[in-house]
């Protein structure tokens, strides 16, 4: 019988432990699917910082675009903004209102260089799946884009679009599309080794 080595042994359990931390979450305070800004094992400095550090943030998030920031199970700060005012029909330039918030969150994002911003852009379901993706691809990506010429470093960001995969309201109604065109930011803590 063959014997696996420590080392590798580590790695085994580290891909275990990465592709159950990938698990689909459900319920509308979840990130989307496979989607997690606080991937990894947190130090234990991290565990003691981040939840001032969230505390802080969500509530000078909250105060800068009234919109109300929630912990998610992983213990990521979730921020949702509505995109249904953010950007004109099939375009991913934002609007003049989606621009003067996110000079806000960038203010506050650069005060606290120890997070990571994940930024997932949401559509309705109007359109084709395919048309869909790749516009809310192009909208997180303008966000990314927005915020990093506002000085957030792009190392602490990254970009990702779900299309209409993820529905947090019925996109029978105008209203439930509405709600579903959303940007949402994931925000984590650096990890450190």
């Amino acid at each position: 019988m063959r014997t696996i080595r420590p080392l590798r042994q580590g790695v085994i359990v580290l891909t275990l432990l990465a592709m159950t931390g990938c698990a689909t979450l459900t319920g509308h305070d979840e990130p989307p699917a496979g989607i997690s800004a606080t991937d990894g094992i947190p130090s234990t400095e991290t565990e003691s910082v981040w939840p001032g550090t969230r505390a802080d943030l969500a509530e000078r998030l909250f105060a800068a675009t009234q919109a109300a920031p929630r912990t998610l199970s992983d213990g990521a700060l979730l921020l949702r903004l509505p995109a249904a005012d953010g950007f004109e029909t099939n375009s991913s330039t934002p609007t003049t209102n989606l621009r003067e918030a996110l000079d806000r969150i960038a203010e506050i994002l650069n005060q606290h260089p120890d997070t990571t911003i994940l930024i997932v852009g949401h559509t309705d379901s109007i359109g084709s799946e395919t048309y869909n993706l790749g516009l809310s691809i192009d909208r997180a990506e303008a966000v990314l884009e927005h915020l990093r010429q506002r000085g957030v470093s792009l190392l602490r960001l990254s970009a990702d679009g779900r299309g209409e995969a993820d529905p947090i309201a019925d996109n029978a109604t105008p209203e439930g599309r509405a709600t579903n065109r959303r940007v949402e930011f994931l925000i984590g803590p650096i990890e450190t080794d």
